[in-house]
């Protein structure tokens, strides 16, 4: 039976109580410009990588069973990411990792493959910054088992006095993980940047720069384009981190080991994961069993494991262990039988399950939680997430735990860097609620719209009618109550009151329309301006619709956080 050491017995990497990670109740969305959110804090996480031993990751060496420990799978692990590294820089054109990368610690950050913002952009700025003070190496991961929701970007423009956020694709939003997404080509290509070309408000050097590399860039493979265009712009900003896609990694033998780990031990890995997503509801007070992930499926003949499976140009379906005369996974009609493979040597199983699926012409990728263990466990010596990834993590934390004694560590970085398009518009507008509740108080009482002083005749006898009748409905009400009859004989009388009430109502708003008017023109002008705050101050726009100049403050801002 596969044996796994306990960290304690293999690996070099501080306990569970030391290791550095964020503190949740410090992740909060930072949403005004300028704001960037590092934690733990920078200088932190440059003393914790100065701190790391030279090799921080042993050589292979099998135990006295037959089994594999971690720091056996994580040598390898990192030896099949390096040479994934050099394939792909060799593929996209740039220089390969520099020589003795392996021996250096490793920061290592990811997203999926898309037109991001700079608060995703600020992991790969972090990831650099920290790479070069503690000579380590950068690298970021291009999710693409994902799939993405927009091919292409929003962007900003005026119609008329309103400012709208407009979607400029090049086509459909597909179910196919970006591994298989083509790149727009010829005509597709031109007309898109065509009309990238009609937002004023966003015509910047950077957008220039990086529209420039996409539309000399012919290969039809979405992500190495995608890649070459990022790694160009990033470059000339002096930042330099090693890309990789994810499909890379998972073609390797340390991830089918991962795999195969998850499914001799199933069942009671099932269960922790879903403890705890239970435990993370719980804390966070989420009712939603679907958020922020739901619970594997758990029968007495069906496991589900946290993966995808899909075949090449397929959509992704949900990974499951399934037991009916043996134990197998499936797809379709595809069946690949793992019965032989639940026991013995681990290598030697990984490598008969790689050539199964590689046969069927199926892949095995990572979910969310499984994709950051495997990197944090294997491959990284500090993770940068994002947000949300920090926040899951929490998740990930419990589950690496129980399984192997570890949580490896990991930071949060994001930052709110705003268009300048947002700074133009003054934000020091009304109070839209106070205005609503003024709006409805003042059009059930519309003589309050003007001084006592300068009611006429007719308003002041119409606001003084309309109270009396207000009165008379209340102490006839209290009589009605006070005898307990729900219609009381005063019933009738009242109904006819309410018809007076209403009707005076309707002449008083007649006497104050042009004062009515205004104050609707008053809303109105104040919600276009949440409006145009809002759209101007969304913090999701494409890092290139920034000027490089402001783009190159953010840059100075980490580095500053970072040290000199």
């Amino acid at each position: 039976m596969y044996h796994m050491e306990t960290p304690a017995e293999s690996r070099q990497i501080s306990p569970s109580s030391e290791t550095l990670t964020p503190n949740p109740a410090a992740i909060i969305v930072p949403r005004r410009h300028r704001d960037v959110l590092i934690e733990p804090p920078a200088a932190e996480l440059a003393a914790f990588l100065a701190a790391l031993p030279a090799a921080n990751h042993l050589s292979p060496s099998p135990n006295a069973d037959g089994g594999t420990s971690i720091d056996s799978l994580a040598a390898m692990a990192r030896q099949e990411l390096m040479d994934a590294i050099n394939r792909f820089a060799q593929e996209t054109g740039f220089s390969p990792a520099p020589a003795g990368s392996s021996a250096k610690p490793w920061v290592i950050t990811g997203h999926q493959v898309e037109f991001y913002h700079p608060g995703v952009w600020t992991k790969v700025i972090l990831t650099h910054a920290l790479a070069n003070q503690s000579r380590a190496m950068a690298i970021d991961l291009l999710v693409d088992h994902d799939t993405v929701d927009h091919l292409g970007c929003a962007l900003p423009q005026w119609n008329g006095s309103r400012l709208e956020r407009k979607m400029v694709t090049w086509g459909d939003a597909s179910a196919l993980p970006a591994e298989f997404l083509s790149s727009p080509q010829g005509e597709q290509k031109a007309q898109w940047l065509h009309e990238l070309q009609q937002f004023p408000l966003v015509q910047t050097d950077a957008l220039r720069d990086f529209t420039q590399d996409l539309r000399q860039d012919s290969d039809a493979d979405y992500v190495r384009w995608m890649s070459r265009a990022r790694r160009n712009f990033e470059h000339s900003f002096g930042i330099n981190v090693q890309h990789v896609p994810c499909s890379y990694i998972c073609s390797g033998l340390a991830w089918h080991s991962f795999v195969l780990l998850w499914l001799r031990h199933a069942r009671g890995w099932c269960t922790i994961y879903n403890s705890a997503l239970d435990q993370y509801r719980v804390e966070q007070r989420i009712v939603n069993p679907g958020r922020p992930m739901p619970n594997l499926a758990v029968t007495s003949q069906e496991l589900e494991l946290p993966f995808w499976i899909y075949a090449g140009n397929q959509p992704r379906h949900r990974l499951a262990l399934y037991q009916d005369n043996g134990l197998y996974l499936q797809l379709g009609t595809q069946r690949i039988n793992v019965t032989d493979l639940m026991s013995g040597e681990l290598l030697t199983a990984a490598e008969t399950l790689r050539g199964r699926l590689v046969a069927a012409a199926l892949h095995v990728r990572p979910r969310a939680l499984t994709l950051t263990m495997f990197v944090r466990l294997l491959l990284s010596d500090l993770f940068i997430h994002g947000i949300g990834g920090a926040m899951y993590d929490q998740m990930t934390d419990r589950v690496m735990d129980q399984l192997f004694g570890v949580h490896p560590a990991y930071a949060c970085a994001s930052a709110g860097w705003l268009l300048p398009v947002a700074g133009q518009i003054n934000q020091g507008g009304a109070n839209i609620p106070q205005l609503k509740w003024r709006q409805h108080h003042l059009k059930s009482n519309p003589e309050l719209l003007v001084p006592p002083s300068s009611l006429t005749d007719q308003a002041a006898g119409a606001a003084k009618r309309r109270h009396d009748l207000i009165s008379e409905i209340a102490r006839s009400l209290a009589e009605d109550r006070r005898q307990h009859r729900r219609r009381g004989p005063h019933w009738l009388q009242r109904r006819a009151k309410f018809r007076d009430l209403h009707e005076i109502n309707a002449r008083l708003l007649t006497m104050f329309q042009p004062q009515l008017e205004a104050m609707d023109l008053q809303m109105r002008q104040a919600e276009a301006t949440q409006n145009n705050v809002s759209v101007a101050s969304w913090r999701e726009y494409f890092i290139a619709l920034h000027p490089r100049a402001s783009l190159q403050e953010l840059i100075a801002e980490i580095q500053s956080r970072v040290g000199p």
